[in-house]
């Protein structure tokens, strides 16, 4: 079940910046950008609503604020990311975006959570940085 979710997670999580680009594309941006994120992050939260009220296990109320802070926290990225493809080129936009994502990701997990990047670690965070290049060369 954990590894169904994670992939949900993972598509689900490309999707919604993927959207915003194609606002941006076809000149839909501005005016429409805060009524996407709000369907898509009203999706969102039913769609978790759904899973858990399906009774797989009772919903503490630390797990509902950690979800509901942590897609307060994303909102407000959405929310920022769609500003600036107002005046700054989606290829800038998603490079920062992404590389910030990925830097602060991986310097907290390694100098605050002292984790050890291992060869697949590694290999993750130089296929992100060269994705990232690869975007803003395009």
């Amino acid at each position: 079940m954990w590894l169904r979710l994670m992939l949900v997670a993972f598509v689900a999580n490309g999707v919604g910046p993927f959207g915003l680009k194609v606002l941006q594309s076809e000149g839909l941006l501005e005016g429409s950008q805060y009524s996407y994120l709000f369907f898509w992050y009203l999706g969102g939260m039913a769609l978790a609503a759904f899973f858990s009220l399906r009774g797989w296990r009772r919903l503490r109320v630390a797990e509902a604020l950690i979800g509901a802070a942590m897609g307060a926290c994303s909102l407000g990225g959405q929310a920022a990311t769609a500003l600036a493809l107002k005046t700054v080129p989606g290829h800038a936009v998603f490079a920062v975006t992404t590389g910030g994502t990925l830097f602060v990701v991986a310097t907290a997990g390694i100098l605050v959570f002292k984790e050890r990047v291992g060869k697949y670690g590694l290999a993750g965070i130089v296929l992100g940085i060269a994705s990232i290049l690869m975007l803003g060369i395009g």
